[in-house]
């Protein structure tokens, strides 16, 4: 089974590495909200680590169809983070800095999730 799951590349590799390294995209999204994005689509996931759901997750979506509509959701929950950071770059200036530094790496995760959801390497 594990050498199985090891030869299982997922196309979205470095959109699941993106997601899954804070430092790299700006935020965090946690299980519960893949999980609840995943309903939105018409998909049920089980509780899992976040590795696997988000290849899950983007995987079924690329499957079913439903990729163009799970990526738009993760891209509103993207906005609403940066618009958090600005937020709370207003009432705290001192962390205005490191708050618009994660606000640019959410910014570029936004496009690189674009880019992904629109392109397939495969085909």
């Amino acid at each position: 089974m594990k050498g199985n799951r090891q030869s299982m590349k997922s196309k979205f590799t470095s959109l699941e590495n993106q997601f899954l390294n804070t430092f790299f995209s700006g935020i965090y999204i946690s299980a519960k909200e893949f999980i609840q994005i995943g309903e939105k689509t018409g998909l049920k996931l089980g509780m899992n680590s976040r590795e696997l759901l988000i290849k899950e997750l983007l995987n079924k979506s690329d499957e079913n169809g439903t990729l163009n509509q799970t990526a738009a959701l993760l891209n509103t929950l993207i906005q609403d983070r940066i618009q958090q950071y600005h937020s709370l770059s207003m009432d705290y200036p001192a962390s205005a800095a490191m708050l618009s530094k994660l606000a640019q790496k959410a910014t570029a995760t936004k496009s690189l999730l674009a880019r992904e959801s629109q392109r397939n390497p495969y085909e």
